[in-house]
C-alpha cells in the first residue's frame, strides 16, 4: 500500500467509527427520553374518556334527465 492509500483507508475507518458512535449516542438519547410507563398506564386518572366518531356523508339527489 502506498502512503496515500493508507491515509485514505484510515480516514474512511475514522468516518465509520465516528458515524457509528454518533448513531449509538442518538439511539441512547432517544431511549432515555421515551416514557417507559406505556405498558403500565396510570390508574390515578378519575375521568374516563370515551372516543366517539361522527361520519358526515353528503347527500346527493339524482334527477332524471328529460331528453
Amino acid at each position: 500500500m502506498t502512503r496515500s492509500n493508507s491515509v485514505f483507508l484510515l480516514r474512511r475507518v475514522h468516518e465509520h467509527v465516528v458515524a457509528s458512535l454518533g448513531a449509538l449516542a442518538v439511539t441512547a438519547l432517544m431511549v432515555a427520553s421515551v416514557d417507559a410507563q406505556a405498558a403500565n398506564p396510570r390508574v390515578a386518572d378519575t375521568t374516563a374518556v370515551t372516543p366517539s366518531v361522527t361520519i358526515l356523508v353528503p347527500s346527493v339527489t339524482i334527477e332524471p334527465v328529460e331528453g
